[in-house]
């Protein structure tokens, strides 16, 4: 992490309803942590991500997905029923999710103290003790097949699949993070292993607490959840993706009464200091639904589509700008062209007093960004695994409030560049 986590590791954020404490130090592994005391409520909410998402998967597609989805089966000692019925009897909660940046584990307990010391004692061995029985994984391995031949003959996985493969080339964020058949048909529990022993470390490591507990039980229990765990290396960075195939248009005909389309390009990195003018500007262009220009122009003023959106996805390197619809096959070609002209447009000039709405409505609605534990747990997580800024939840706002109009032109005419998105269709558009 960046020399500034390592150095600020207090800040006070004051909002316009709240404040937050946000503190920040390493375990003796050498782990960064992120912490903000939330006593409201007897409950903390733990959140322990890896830098261990697809993108790391090489040539074995679904490798980081599978071993997510094993962890918390199975330890040395405790099986399926045995760790199930432990959270269960103290009415604690575990998850696990795995995106193309990160893998996560997560566990919500409450703060009394002989169910949170059982719960983060079972937590910790689930994540640093980590079994790949071959029975479950047997069994995962043929849920993920299911799972993947079902959505290969949904349009709008197809269409979304074909999107990132087009806009990302040989880049590891180009494949679907699940996989495919011929890839997912090679992973062994051995592979497995040996991705998690190499990706689930402490120095690759990110910890979020949240709740009611207090500093010290916070670095205890950081503590706690890093002891076991080797020290490993971070893992390498990675590649800036190529931009590819600019200006293509990919139609893929499926029989459907409907079509999907998106048109799409390579947008930014999280941590860009063009996040604010992009982000702004999406939300008045596409992505504050029925406040949004393409809500208005494609669907009340034509009525092609039921929703139609856009947004930026930042990653830890260039993520996406999306513009994505679903319509009838006899008004595809119509939606396009009001998607392409609406953008255009925005891109050219667009009201003053619409944008002044759109941050009025950002600036008015931040408090409730952060009104629970879970949602100051993402931000926790967002700051410390992608290095934004101590203060990004001061700052944020203030850049938004800052933004002009000509910040907005100005960072969408540099960042997007319409005649090279790429285009998508999957359906039978006439």
């Amino acid at each position: 992490m960046k020399r500034f986590l390592m150095t600020l590791c207090f800040a006070i954020f004051t909002l316009p309803a709240a404040a937050l404490d946000i503190e920040c130090w390493q375990t003796k592994q050498g782990t960064n942590v992120l912490y903000v005391h939330a006593p409201q409520l007897p409950m903390v909410d733990i959140e322990l991500s890896f830098d261990a998402g697809s993108a790391r998967d090489g040539n074995a597609w679904g490798l980081a997905s599978l071993t997510s989805t094993l962890i918390g089966t199975q330890t040395s000692k405790l099986d399926e029923n045995a760790i199930s019925e432990i959270f269960n009897s103290m009415g604690a909660q575990i998850g696990s999710s795995s995106n193309r940046d990160k893998a996560s584990l997560s566990l919500r307990s409450l703060t009394r103290p002989e169910l949170l010391n059982s719960a983060l004692s079972t937590f910790e061995t689930l994540v640093s003790d980590a079994q790949f029985d071959p029975a479950i994984f047997d069994r995962e391995l043929q849920r993920l097949m299911i799972s993947i031949k079902q959505t290969a003959v949904k349009p709008q996985s197809m269409a979304s699949d074909t999107l990132w493969r087009e806009l990302y080339g040989d880049h590891p964020y180009a494949h679907p993070t699940s996989g495919t058949e011929a890839t997912v048909s090679t992973l062994t529990p051995a592979k497995l292993k040996d991705f998690y022993k190499t990706y689930y470390v402490a120095s690759n490591a990110f910890i979020a607490i949240v709740g009611d507990v207090d500093k010290a039980q916070a670095q205890t229990i950081a503590e706690q959840l890093t002891a076991n765990l080797p020290s490993g290396q971070k893992a390498a960075d990675l590649v800036k993706p190529k931009k590819v195939n600019a200006g293509k248009v990919v139609n893929t005909a499926f029989d459907s009464t409907q079509t999907y389309y998106y048109l799409a390009q390579q947008g930014i990195e999280r941590g860009h200091k063009d996040y604010a003018p992009l982000f702004v500007g999406n939300h008045l262009f596409g992505g504050s639904g029925f406040g949004s220009m393409l809500m208005q122009e494609v669907r009340e003023k034509r009525g092609l589509v039921y929703s139609v959106y856009s947004y930026f996805a930042p990653m830890k390197e260039t993520g996406p700008f999306i513009i994505g619809l679903s319509t009838k096959n006899a008004s595809a070609l119509e939606a396009q062209s009001v998607v392409q002209q609406t953008l255009a447009d925005f891109m050219n000039d667009f009201s003053d007093e619409k944008l002044q709405a759109i941050k009025d409505n950002l600036l008015g609605g931040w408090p409730l960004r952060m009104d629970s534990n879970g949602k100051i747990l993402g931000y926790l997580s967002l700051i410390g695994f992608y290095n934004l800024p101590m203060d990004y939840l001061e700052t944020f706002p203030q850049e938004i409030k800052a933004v002009t109009k000509q910040d907005i032109l100005t960072a969408w005419q540099t960042h997007i560049k319409p005649k090279d998105m790429i285009t998508i269709m999957v359906g039978k558009p006439e």
